[in-house]
């Protein structure tokens, strides 16, 4: 082992142990005050940024938009120092920076992005599980049936489970929001189509990788028919969109996407028929409501950055001035578009900067997935059309910075920094042996 590699192998042994205490801490900040104090979190995630941009040496453009990113965050954690939202936010947002560059830097090998990508999908999995059992189901079924469970199905109604998680930041309910839910099927099912559906010549993805991309899709495909969630249909269709303007390779895949880019209009108009005139009408009205409700809140948040437009109001801050006087139960915690959130938390530079990191990830995705790596073909295409589609769900709704769930898109971002060395280790090879 030389003294190069020795070195890299005690960082991120080091950078490993930073993340595991600030998840613990993220997690369980009560306690964790309890037991260490109030700054335990916040002196946490200044490590965790400290020790990921240690890790970022190895991507030096990508370590530029990272510092501008880092210094944003600090800064708008500062504004609200009191605020434990905001200390949460800045703790998830550093974590996430700093799992990006781990899965980058030690997934990258074959066996390592095949454990990176099982580890991925496994997660999701029991994130959406979890999310689902989390979810109120009575209003989930409601929506999915379009009935009032309680006068249609008064018995099984009274039989529905009702499971608070009890994590933080689960919102004045305790259940888990079905748009928060399907954002995770954002995440999670396009890594799992891409293995899925993408040609892999390794034989043992067929008993690893394959049966998990399976289930993430069924299961995915399911969650989003129940939650009814018109953001995440919008975001899929989006996502196709984006796959046919860059082109598939075959007429399977070209008419695939095609399907599902026609097929929802086609089903709309279907249950259009078959649904009564009255129910259409409260639909529509829902909608009507839907959509300026979300336009007072846009506009809100515009005139709250204007407040200060270059470093931001303050991580997470928005829901606590958006509306002060509403009841406790009327949370609203974004401006419902992810990057004009993100310009409130971190202000132009961090909003800027996020771009920039999106935008790097994007194009060593398509450098990579043109290599020779089937697999680093598979993981990184999937992986990149996770940032699409939550980016596209970004456009109406957000998954701010330092989300719990926004840790699956960091982690997607680390498997394609893993898969895109993979790609330029092999074509340093293949020169030499040239």
């Amino acid at each position: 082992m030389t003294a190069n590699t020795s070195r890299k192998t005690v960082v991120s042994g080091a950078a490993a142990l930073v993340f595991l205490a600030g998840c613990v801490a993220w997690v369980f900040p009560i306690q964790t005050a309890a037991a260490a104090g109030n700054w335990a979190l916040p002196s946490l995630s200044v490590a965790a940024l400290a020790v990921a941009l240690v890790l970022a040496a190895d991507w030096p453009w990508l370590r530029g938009f990272v510092v501008v990113l880092a210094a944003t965050l600090v800064l708008g954690w500062t504004k609200v120092p009191g605020s434990s939202t905001a200390a949460s936010h800045f703790a998830g947002a550093s974590l996430g920076l700093l799992l990006m560059f781990l899965v980058g830097r030690i997934a990258a090998t074959q066996q390592g992005l095949r454990l990176a990508t099982l580890a991925f999908l496994s997660g999701g999995l029991a994130v959406l599980a979890a999310g689902f059992v989390g979810t109120n189901l009575l209003v989930l079924m409601n929506l999915a049936s379009g009935l009032d469970l309680r006068t249609a199905a008064p018995y099984l109604a009274t039989r529905l489970p009702a499971v608070r998680l009890g994590l933080v930041g689960m919102g004045p309910t305790g259940y888990v929001n079905p748009n928060a839910l399907a954002a995770v099927v954002l995440l999670v099912a396009p890594l799992g189509a891409s293995v899925l559906f993408l040609k892999n010549r390794e034989k043992v993805d067929l008993r690893g990788l394959r049966p998990l991309g399976f289930a993430s899709v069924v299961v995915g495909t399911s969650i989003l028919a129940v939650s009814r969630s018109r953001t995440a249909w919008m975001a899929t269709l989006l996502t196709v969109v984006v796959l046919l303007a860059r082109g598939g390779r075959s007429w399977a895949s070209r008419l695939l996407m095609s399907t599902l880019l026609v097929a929802p209009p086609f089903a709309i108009a279907g249950g259009a028929y078959w649904t009564s005139r009255e129910r259409f009408l409260e639909y529509a009205d829902n909608l009507w409501r839907n959509v300026h409700e979300r336009a007072d809140v846009l506009m809100s948040g515009v005139e709250r950055w204007k407040e200060s437009p270059w470093l931001g109001i303050g991580l997470n801050h928005f829901r606590h001035v958006y509306n002060p006087g509403a009841a406790p139960e009327f949370d609203v915690a974004h401006a419902h578009n992810v990057f004009l959130q993100t310009a409130l938390d971190v202000g132009v530079f961090g909003l800027a900067a996020y771009c920039g990191v999106l935008g790097y990830l994007l194009i060593r995705a398509d450098q990579t997935a043109h290599g020779q790596s089937s697999l680093g073909r598979s993981v990184a295409t999937g992986a990149a059309l996770s940032l699409v589609a939550i980016s596209m769900f970004g456009l109406a709704d957000a998954v701010a910075l330092g989300a719990k769930i926004g840790s699956l898109q960091w982690m997607a971002a680390g498997l394609i920094l893993a898969a895109w060395r993979i790609r330029s280790e092999t074509n340093e090879t293949t020169r030499a042996r040239r």
